[in-house]
Protein backbone atom coordinates (compact mmCIF):
# COMPACT_ATOMS: atom_id res chain seq x y z
CA UNK A 1 0.00 0.00 0.00
CA UNK A 2 1.71 3.76 -0.75
CA UNK A 3 1.33 6.67 0.54
CA UNK A 4 -1.62 7.83 -1.67
CA UNK A 5 -3.75 4.87 -1.04
CA UNK A 6 -3.20 5.43 2.48
CA UNK A 7 -4.28 9.26 2.08
CA UNK A 8 -7.60 8.07 0.03
CA UNK A 9 -8.25 5.23 3.54
CA UNK A 10 -8.02 8.53 5.90
CA UNK A 11 -10.10 10.57 4.09
CA UNK A 12 -12.75 8.06 4.07
CA UNK A 13 -12.89 7.14 7.49
CA UNK A 14 -12.41 11.53 8.01
CA UNK A 15 -15.47 11.68 6.12
CA UNK A 16 -17.65 8.51 7.27
CA UNK A 17 -16.88 10.48 10.84
CA UNK A 18 -17.46 13.91 10.58
CA UNK A 19 -20.97 12.59 8.62
CA UNK A 20 -21.75 10.68 11.41
CA UNK A 21 -21.09 13.29 14.14
CA UNK A 22 -22.84 16.03 12.09
CA UNK A 23 -25.96 13.71 12.25
CA UNK A 24 -25.38 13.37 15.93
CA UNK A 25 -25.48 17.03 16.34
CA UNK A 26 -28.50 18.21 14.08
CA UNK A 27 -30.52 15.29 16.22
CA UNK A 28 -29.49 16.96 19.20
CA UNK A 29 -30.20 20.67 17.76
CA UNK A 30 -26.85 22.13 19.31
CA UNK A 31 -26.23 25.76 19.16
CA UNK A 32 -23.81 27.40 16.70
CA UNK A 33 -20.65 26.80 18.96
CA UNK A 34 -20.72 22.95 18.61
CA UNK A 35 -20.79 23.38 14.78
CA UNK A 36 -17.16 25.01 15.08
CA UNK A 37 -15.42 22.82 17.12
CA UNK A 38 -17.07 19.55 14.59
CA UNK A 39 -13.90 19.48 12.07
CA UNK A 40 -11.74 19.27 15.25
CA UNK A 41 -13.92 17.04 17.50
CA UNK A 42 -14.10 14.82 14.38
CA UNK A 43 -10.96 13.91 13.94
CA UNK A 44 -9.98 12.86 17.11
CA UNK A 45 -13.16 11.03 16.98
CA UNK A 46 -11.51 9.01 13.71
CA UNK A 47 -8.19 8.94 15.85
CA UNK A 48 -9.99 7.45 18.70
CA UNK A 49 -11.83 4.53 16.16
CA UNK A 50 -8.94 4.03 14.95
CA UNK A 51 -7.15 3.26 18.31
CA UNK A 52 -10.05 1.11 19.67
CA UNK A 53 -10.13 -0.64 16.08
CA UNK A 54 -6.57 -1.55 16.82
CA UNK A 55 -6.98 -2.87 19.74
CA UNK A 56 -10.05 -4.89 18.78
CA UNK A 57 -8.57 -5.93 16.60
CA UNK A 58 -5.54 -7.41 18.66
CA UNK A 59 -7.03 -8.63 20.86
CA UNK A 60 -10.68 -9.89 20.55
CA UNK A 61 -10.49 -10.83 16.75
CA UNK A 62 -8.41 -14.09 15.51
CA UNK A 63 -5.12 -13.19 13.44
CA UNK A 64 -5.88 -15.18 10.33
CA UNK A 65 -9.23 -13.08 9.66
CA UNK A 66 -6.72 -10.12 8.20
CA UNK A 67 -6.51 -12.54 5.03
CA UNK A 68 -9.82 -14.64 5.33
CA UNK A 69 -12.10 -12.20 6.47
CA UNK A 70 -10.59 -8.45 5.07
CA UNK A 71 -13.65 -7.14 3.46
CA UNK A 72 -15.67 -7.96 6.94
CA UNK A 73 -12.70 -6.33 9.08
CA UNK A 74 -12.93 -3.45 6.60
CA UNK A 75 -16.62 -2.79 6.79
CA UNK A 76 -16.61 -3.62 10.52
CA UNK A 77 -13.97 -0.63 10.63
CA UNK A 78 -16.36 2.43 8.76
CA UNK A 79 -19.34 1.10 11.30
CA UNK A 80 -17.13 1.29 14.25
CA UNK A 81 -16.42 4.87 13.07
CA UNK A 82 -19.63 5.79 12.19
CA UNK A 83 -20.82 4.73 15.70
CA UNK A 84 -17.97 6.76 17.52
CA UNK A 85 -18.82 9.72 15.44
CA UNK A 86 -22.47 9.30 16.32
CA UNK A 87 -21.86 8.85 19.87
CA UNK A 88 -19.43 11.97 19.99
CA UNK A 89 -21.93 14.13 18.27
CA UNK A 90 -24.83 13.31 20.76
CA UNK A 91 -22.48 14.25 23.49
CA UNK A 92 -21.32 17.58 21.80
CA UNK A 93 -24.89 18.31 20.98
CA UNK A 94 -25.72 17.69 24.25
CA UNK A 95 -22.90 19.88 26.19
CA UNK A 96 -23.54 22.68 23.76
CA UNK A 97 -27.63 22.20 23.36
CA UNK A 98 -29.91 25.40 22.32
CA UNK A 99 -30.91 26.66 25.40
CA UNK A 100 -34.34 28.06 24.56
CA UNK A 101 -36.41 31.11 26.84
CA UNK A 102 -38.37 30.09 29.52
CA UNK A 103 -42.28 30.35 28.50
CA UNK A 104 -43.89 33.08 31.32
CA UNK A 105 -46.89 32.37 32.54
CA UNK A 106 -49.20 35.23 32.56
CA UNK A 107 -52.26 35.32 34.79
CA UNK A 108 -55.22 36.84 34.32
CA UNK A 109 -57.01 38.85 37.09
Amino acid sequence: MNFSDQLHELAIAYGITAIAMLAGLLLMRADRRAYFRWPVYSAMAMALSVVLWNLMRKHWLPAEWAVTQANALYYGAMVMYATVGFALGLLLGRLTERKTAPETETTME
